[in-house]
């Protein structure tokens, strides 16, 4: 059972958490780890005084081993949403904002992709009283805000919720279900495919084997969105492939594959590049355009902040044409279209150098998944408004690339 508290600190007061100028404390859960001057007119750390325990800093802060502070405020900022955001100029009037940051001020920078979180050095506050495993907020002042053609909300109750902490350009927001949190994300506004290609994702990921991110489609506030479940809790923190690559200072100017692999064998992750390669596998087979170091990445213990393991595969969406129009989904010229973390715009064959074919079995019963694809994009049409010339591509396209690796599979043995 989901059990949620009632929130004691955020009252729905107007005012931040954050006074000026003052020591502030970054947080790991109740472990202090550094104290640090901070400034929420520069929403950033002007200097870092004192370093409480090292064991402790946020991976992707460090620089040739050492605490770097333009790599710490890299790591906060990444903590707000980001200004690419749909919809966002709506969403910071619609909740009485001038700055994605000053949502995080107002939570003490907390997140439900780990559990950091900041607060002055004299503030008598713990983890329990501001984590959202443990806290009921204002889901649908937010959802509303973030979703919804015409939103009647209360700014400072909408304020107060972990989606402060959210990456990516999609709209999204964080609901309480009964089985825990869950992600709710919309797609690209004039076809909204991805929460679709997400649901895709899972279900070939699954016929397959792979450790894919359970998804399903629904609607809300008259818009398809994707609903997957939080990958974390209360002991465990989600580090993306960026902050791995920062904190080993991998090269940037070659394909960092290597570099990623490396650093989890390092950190005992077993079976590194297996894991790796059936993330690698998918992409390949639905052309994914947007597997970018946060779009990867690992479990750590957040009492030890220790490696537990790779993150399912998540975030696919962004597949099989879904950005461009109509007519040019099937075009050859969308095979130079492939990212991998640092490396973007290069022919999606070269990801076979990454993959061992012989690892999985491509049963004649994947052939049926574009029939169910191409259903699921029929039956929400009437909230999309996607066109038949559209769907047919679409399931074209998946058909060709099923078939494609179906026959390398065979050749290969």
């Amino acid at each position: 059972m989901f059990v949620k508290q009632e929130r004691s600190i955020y009252n729905t007061g107007a005012m931040k958490l954050f006074g000026k100028k003052n020591c502030y404390v970054l947080m790991h859960k109740d472990i202090p780890v550094l104290k640090a001057d901070y400034s929420e007119v520069q929403h950033a750390f002007k200097d870092v005084m004192e370093i409480l325990n090292e064991k402790h800093l946020p991976i992707g802060c460090r620089k040739h081993g050492e605490l770097s502070l333009h790599r710490l405020n890299y790591w906060y900022i990444r903590r707000s949403i980001p200004g690419y955001r749909v919809g966002l100029s709506q969403l910071m009037s619609r909740l009485e904002v001038s700055h994605p940051m000053d949502l995080v001020e107002y939570t003490h920078a907390v997140s439900v992709s780990d559990t950091y979180w900041l607060k002055k050095e004299n503030e008598n506050v713990e983890w329990k009283d501001v984590s959202f495993f443990s806290h009921s907020f204002d889901q649908a002042g937010f959802g509303s805000a973030m979703f919804a053609s015409v939103a009647n909300i209360n700014p400072d109750r909408a304020r107060v919720t972990p989606n402060s902490n959210t990456a990516g350009f999609h709209r999204k927001a964080w609901f309480e279900r009964n089985d825990g949190l869950v992600l709710l994300k919309g797609g690209y506004p004039f076809h909204q495919m991805e929460p679709v290609n997400e649901w895709l994702a899972y279900t070939l990921g699954t016929q397959l084997h792979l450790n894919v991110l359970p998804y399903h489609t629904e609607v809300y506030e008259n818009a398809l969105v994707s609903v997957c479940p939080c990958m974390t809790d209360e002991n465990t923190d989600l580090v993306t492939a960026e902050m791995i690559l920062m904190d080993c200072d991998a090269p940037k100017d070659e394909l960092q594959l290597s570099s990623y692999i490396a650093q989890l064998d390092r950190h005992g992750i077993k079976d590194a590049r297996k894991k790796v390669s059936q993330q690698i596998l998918l992409d390949y087979i639905l052309m994914n355009t947007d597997r970018h170091a946060q779009n990867m990445g690992i479990l750590v213990d957040a009492d030890t902040n220790t490696w537990i393991d790779t993150t399912p595969i998540f975030d696919t969406g962004t597949c099989l044409g879904c950005l461009v129009e109509d007519n040019e989904i099937l075009s050859e010229v969308r095979q130079h279209e492939c990212t991998l973390l640092n490396r973007r715009h290069f022919d999606y064959d070269l990801l076979l150098n990454h993959i061992d074919l012989d690892d999985y079995e491509f049963p004649k019963s994947l052939l049926e998944i574009p029939r169910e694809y191409g259903n699921m994009l029929v039956r929400y049409q009437s909230v999309t408004g996607i066109t038949d010339e559209r769907i047919e591509n679409a399931y074209t396209l998946l058909y060709r690339q099923l078939l494609k690796i179906r026959k390398l599979a065979r050749n290969r043995k």
